[in-house]
C-alpha cells in the first residue's frame, strides 16, 4: 500500500505537469469555502455533467449524450482582480482530474501566444542552421502546443492581458483555438477581467457571439481577496 507521502509526491507531479500554479496544487472545489453559492452551483454542475461536455475522439454514436447542448461547452469566469477566477479555474481542473482522470492543463493565454511565436522562431533557426538546441526547444514547445489543442480540458488564464498588435495575431490565435476545441468537444475554461460585452474591443464581434455557445458565463463578484490578505 502506498504511504501518504508517496501519494502526495505522485499527485504533485500531476499538478506540476498540468502547469497549475503551485499555490493551487491539490485544491478542489470543496476546498474553496468562500466561493459564492451561485458560482459553486455552476462549477459543481460543470463537473457533474462532464461526460456530456467532453466526448473522446474514439467515441461511437451510441456514446453521445441524447441532449447535445453541453457538448464542448466550457466556462468563462470574469470579474475584477482578486475575485478568485484563477483559484476557481484551478479547482475545477483538480476536481475533473480526481473525478474522471485524463489530462488537464493550465496556461496563461499570453504564454500560449508567446509559445507560438517562439516555436516558429526555433523552427526557422533549426532549419537554417541545424542547431540541436533549436531543435530541442522546437520539440518542447510543439508538445506544449499540442497539449493545449488536444487535451480534454484546458484553462486559458488572464484572457485580454496578452500583447496585441496591429496584425491581430493574438485575436486570430484565440479564435482558431477556442473554435477548434469546441468543435472537437474539448471544453475550455477562460478567465478574464473583461466583461463579456467588451470582448469585441479586444477580439472581434463574431467571437463575442460565439463565446455564449462555447462557454457558460460566470460573474465572479465580491471583494479583492488579495488586498484583504
Amino acid at each position: 500500500m502506498q504511504t501518504a507521502e508517496v501519494q502526495t509526491r505522485d499527485e504533485s507531479l500531476i499538478w506540476r505537469t498540468a502547469r497549475i500554479p503551485v499555490k493551487h496544487w491539490g485544491q478542489s472545489i470543496k476546498d474553496l469555502t468562500e466561493m459564492h453559492p451561485d458560482v459553486r452551483q455552476t462549477v459543481e454542475r460543470f463537473v457533474a455533467t462532464w461526460t456530456q461536455r467532453y466526448i473522446p475522439q474514439d467515441a461511437t454514436m451510441t456514446q453521445l449524450p441524447e441532449d447535445r447542448s453541453l457538448v464542448g461547452k466550457g466556462l468563462l469566469l470574469f470579474g475584477n482582480a482578486g475575485t478568485g477566477k484563477t483559484t476557481t479555474a484551478s479547482a475545477v481542473l483538480t476536481t475533473i482530474r480526481r473525478s474522471y482522470g485524463g489530462v488537464v492543463f493550465f496556461v496563461p493565454f499570453a504564454d500560449y501566444v508567446q509559445a507560438l511565436i517562439d516555436h516558429r522562431n526555433w523552427r526557422d533557426l533549426y532549419q537554417a542552421t541545424g542547431d540541436e538546441l533549436a531543435r530541442e526547444r522546437f520539440i518542447q514547445l510543439q508538445k506544449m502546443l499540442d497539449k493545449v489543442l488536444t487535451c480534454p480540458i484546458v484553462v486559458l488564464d488572464d484572457m485580454g492581458k496578452e500583447h496585441h498588435t496591429s496584425s491581430g495575431f493574438a485575436a486570430d490565435v484565440f479564435d482558431a483555438l477556442i473554435r477548434g476545441r469546441h468543435r472537437n468537444a474539448r471544453p475550455t475554461i477562460l478567465t478574464s477581467n473583461n466583461k463579456p460585452g467588451d470582448w469585441d474591443k479586444t477580439y472581434n464581434m463574431s467571437m463575442q457571439s460565439f463565446l455564449t455557445e462555447a462557454c457558460e458565463v460566470v460573474a465572479m463578484t465580491g471583494r479583492d481577496h488579495r488586498r484583504a490578505a
